[in-house]
Parts: structure tokens; sequence; C-alpha cells
């Protein structure tokens, strides 16, 4: 018996043929798949991320601690904003962020109106005692930064501005003349680890600007057990987009802080009853 071995060949080629086919369509298809859901996905990254904007936006008109929540049907996309004022007998500074060099923070210690705007009728007591915290433990002392605390206290009609300056580098001391820091580690704040803290008697304060100088810095504030007004609102906001079995988030975090006195006031001590 003969086999014909041209026929086994051309069997085998065409099986070959059919597997590779079989093979690159396979590849194309689950590529076109994941390139389908990937531009599905950054779509739905989007559509989370202007939500979570969105979020922002409607938080910043409201004047007390609040949950903010949209749904838009049309295009599945939902935001979830969380407000939250910054007050009490501690807190972070600028929401926790950085306070940049040379540019500074207020400290409220007088109450805002709905509006924002202060109310300076009331002060913030007698005899009372005000913690500064800042600088990386991480860092050595010269790396870190010093601060300058302004602090205006009195009354509108007739304010007083006291200066204080705290340098825990020792170099820079013999040019600048600021005052030392206690050496004591301060316990943290709101879970924040700080290296050096200093503590300002204050009598009918209205506000405090607190600014670093030679570095930025994290700065916290602690009332010495007595709570401090409301400072500005934290705002976390997420949105939300896709169907449930691939839903994406995209979250903003967002610190609204009260309108900033203008800096000549605490530089140079020039004062107005209508403008304070």
């Amino acid at each position: 018996m003969k086999f014909n071995k041209e026929r086994g060949q051309a069997l085998l080629i065409v099986v070959l043929i059919m597997v590779v086919a079989l093979t690159v369509g396979l590849s194309l298809g689950s590529r076109t798949i994941i390139n389908i859901r990937t531009s599905s996905e950054e779509a739905d990254s989007q559509k989370a991320l202007v939500a979570a904007e969105a979020g922002i936006e409607q938080a910043l008109r409201a004047t007390t601690s609040t949950t903010i929540k949209e749904e838009f049907i049309e295009n599945k996309t939902v935001y979830n904003a969380v407000v939250e004022e910054v007050k009490g007998t501690s807190f972070l500074a600028n929401g926790g962020n950085l306070v940049l060099q040379d540019d500074g923070i207020d400290v409220w210690l007088v109450k805002h109106d709905a509006d924002g705007k202060p109310d300076y009728s009331t002060s913030w007591g007698d005899n009372k005692k005000l913690n500064i915290y800042w600088g990386d433990p991480a860092l050595d002392d010269c790396d870190n930064a010093a601060i300058e605390v302004a602090v205006i206290s009195g009354t509108q009609a007739a304010p007083v501005l006291k200066r204080y300056a705290y340098d825990p580098c020792g170099s820079r001391k013999g040019a600048n003349n600021f005052s030392n820091v206690p050496g004591a580690e301060p316990d943290p704040v709101e879970g924040k680890i700080f290296k050096y803290k200093v503590q300002i008697d204050i009598d009918d304060g209205l506000v405090a600007r607190v600014v670093p100088i030679y570095a930025s810095t994290a700065i916290a504030v602690y009332g010495n057990g007595t709570a401090l007004p409301t400072q500005g609102f934290n705002i976390d906001s997420t949105g939300t987009s896709g169907a449930l079995d691939r839903e994406v988030k995209r979250s903003l975090t967002f610190f609204r802080a009260y309108d900033q006195l203008p800096t000549q006031y605490f530089m140079y001590g020039l004062f107005s009853p209508e403008q304070l």
C-alpha cells in the first residue's frame, strides 16, 4: 500500500496556518477588548474626576459642617462631598498642607459670620495660651524653618500688634537675634509629629499670623485646652462613575480658609478700624 506524503504535508501546513490564524485572531480580539476596556476606564476616570471637582465647587458654598451628594443619571456619575469645620482645641493649619516660606497662615481668634466676615466684638479671652507647632523631626535644626508670629489683640477700634520670632538654628540666631526654641519635643497634634513648640500668651486676641522663614513647614495650633474658633473648612469630595462591576472613583481634598488680612497689617503695623 502506498501513502501520499504530499497530501499529508499539505494537511499539516493547513493545520499550522489555521493555528497561527486562530492565535493571531485571538490576540487581536483580546487586544481590542483590552483597548476598549482601557478607553472606557479612562473615560469613567475623567467623569469621576469632573464629578469630584463639581462636589468641591458645591461644597465651597457651605457655611457649616455638612455632606453634599448628587447623582447624574444620564452619565452614571455621583459626587459625595464631606465638609468639616476646622476648629476646636487643636488643628492642623492650612488643612495640614505645608505653609510656604515667607507666606504665612492666619490663626483666627474671633468667630466669623455666615458671610465669612470676622466678628471682632468678642476676642479670645484673657490670659490664654496659644501653642504653635512646626518643624520636621527628620531634618536638622538648620534645615527646618524659623517662625515669626504676629498677634493682633485689643479691640477693632484700638488694635495692638506684638511680634515674636523663634529659630531652632544656632548659627542663624547670631544674625537674626530670634528667640530660642524650647528643647522639649512636643506631643503629636491630630496624629502628626512636629519637632518644635512655642507657647505665646494671648490677651484679648483677634488674629495671629504665623510665617515660616528660611523654609516651608507644616504648622499646627493648640489652644492649651481652650477651643479656638472655626478657621475654615476641610472638603473631601469623591466622584464615582461607571457600572457597579467596574466602578471608578476619584477623590479630591481642598482646604477653604477664610480671607486673610492684608500683609501690611502684620509687617508694618498699619491699622484702620474700618479695615481691620
